[in-house]
This record gives structure tokens, sequence and C-alpha cells, in this order.
């Protein structure tokens, strides 16, 4: 392409007339018209003020050559993702091996014990498969609660045989103490783990989130009370006790992640305050 046809052209795409681009160079309409055919060429300075009018380069005025369009951005390459996730291969193990104990229980003659003794193989291959953080945590509650199960029917051993130490006799089985002591252990660390690793979001401090914890709170030492009060001997007590236990465990369990945050929260106030 000649200059004047580059010319035409960028001036043509300025939406510019001859008039219009004499005048921005201070040349006479003719001289723009000579250009453009090719009957005379511009000097140097002119060239610079039109490359300054088309915005564009030198290079590009005079030997009618187009920019290059910049090449798209790559995007950057995802990281590469495991086909399986760990915690799904640990729970694809896990169901295996509570599918052996089934099996080698059921071929025993008891379907029932293979479904109790695999029972903490099947609920931490649950979690893995369906829970993506604090997996370890949850596990480790899902072990819990079926050795407390099977330890307060099968062998009468719960946390609270632990309140009898300072009157216990060798007679008793310091064994079946001792075992005790290890459940309430595990409950209060359980516990204060789940506490601590929950409790990173806030909780505002409205009058809704006080009355929520006051209640809960209350709700909490009535039910500390509660058995004292509806004792009995018959065998449906034993199991209420036992879900009592339980919803008392997680109730103190939520109860203290929630004051956690709340505390978080008011910290984070008067931090904000000062």
């Amino acid at each position: 392409m000649s200059l004047g046809e580059t010319i035409h052209r960028l001036r043509t795409e300025q939406n510019l007339s001859q008039d219009g681009l004499a005048d921005a160079l201070g040349v006479s309409r003719q001289s723009i018209s000579k250009w453009e055919t090719n009957r005379s060429v511009p000097d140097l300075d002119k060239l610079v003020k039109l490359s300054g009018v088309f915005g564009v380069t030198l290079d590009e005025l005079v030997l009618g050559e187009r920019p290059a369009p910049a090449p798209d951005p790559v995007p950057p390459a995802p990281p590469p993702q495991a086909a399986f996730p760990p915690r799904k291969i640990a729970g694809a193990i896990l169901l295996c091996m509570g599918f052996l104990v089934v099996l080698s229980c059921t071929l025993l003659g008891s379907l029932l014990a293979g479904l109790l003794f695999a029972s903490p193989l099947l609920l931490c291959s649950a979690v893995c498969f369906l829970l993506r953080t604090h997996t370890g945590l949850w596990c480790a509650w899902a072990v819990c609660i079926p050795v407390d199960v099977y330890l307060r029917y099968a062998t009468g051993i719960n946390w609270r045989l632990t309140l009898f130490t300072p009157h216990f006799q060798p007679s008793m089985n310091y064994i079946r103490l001792a075992i005790a002591w290890g459940q309430l252990a595990a409950m209060v660390l359980l516990v204060a783990l789940t506490a601590v690793l929950l409790r990173k979001k806030e909780l505002a401090d409205t009058r809704r989130s006080r009355g929520l914890l006051l209640g809960g709170w209350a709700l909490f030492l009535l039910s500390c009370v509660l058995p004292s009060l509806l004792w009995s001997s018959q065998r449906w007590f034993a199991f209420f006790f036992a879900a009592l236990d339980w919803g008392r465990i997680a109730l103190l369990t939520v109860l203290l992640v929630l004051t956690l945050r709340f505390l978080r929260s008011r910290r984070a106030e008067n931090t904000a305050a000062c």
C-alpha cells in the first residue's frame, strides 16, 4: 500500500475531511489531495504531525502496515487435582474394612455383632466421603459414639463411673474405672477440639444472640439436674439416660462454639472502637 493510500485510509477511518486534516497540519487542502494521489510526498515534519493526528507510528504511516493484534492472554493452567482425593481413598479403605468385619461376623453367625463392631469403620467412611473439612475431627466423633454405646450396654461402663473414684474398691475392678476415665478424657478432648476448631467465625453481639446463649446454657444446666428428678429403675430409663448424656454433650459442644464466636466478635468490636 502506497503512502497516499495509507493517508487516505487513515483519514477516512478518523472521519476527517481533507479540509479538516489540512487545518490540523497547517497546510492547504490541495497539499492533502496531492499526498493522497501520490503526486507529492509530505516532508518529514509533516509525516511526524500526520502520525500524531492519526495516532499511528511512522512505520505504519510510511509502510502502510497495521500493527499485529496482541495475542490473547493465555489463562493460567489450573492446578492439577487428584483424580481421587486422599480422604475418599481413606473412605473407600474404611468401607472395605467395615464390610469385611460384617461379613466375618455374619459367617460366624452374628450379623448384629458384625454391624456393631463395624459401625465405627462405616461411620468414618461416610464422614470421609461426605465432609471436606475437619474430617479427622468428625471421624473421631464417629468412633467415640459407637464405642460408648458398646461399653454402656455390653459392659455397663460409662464415664459416670469416674464419680465413684473416691469410693472405688479393688473388688469393683480397677480396669473398669480406668476405661471410664479414658472415656471421659476422650470426650473432654473432643469437645475442646471441636470448640477450638469451629470458633473462627464470629457471632454478632445482638439481643437475639445473647438470648440464644443464655437460653442454651440454662437448658444445659436443666439437663444436668433432670436425671435426678426423673430417676426410675425401669429398663427404658437406661436408654433415656444414655440419650440425655449424648444430647448434653452435643449441647455443651454447640454452646462452647457459639460462646467462643460471641467473645471473638466482642473482642473485634472493642479493638475497632479503640
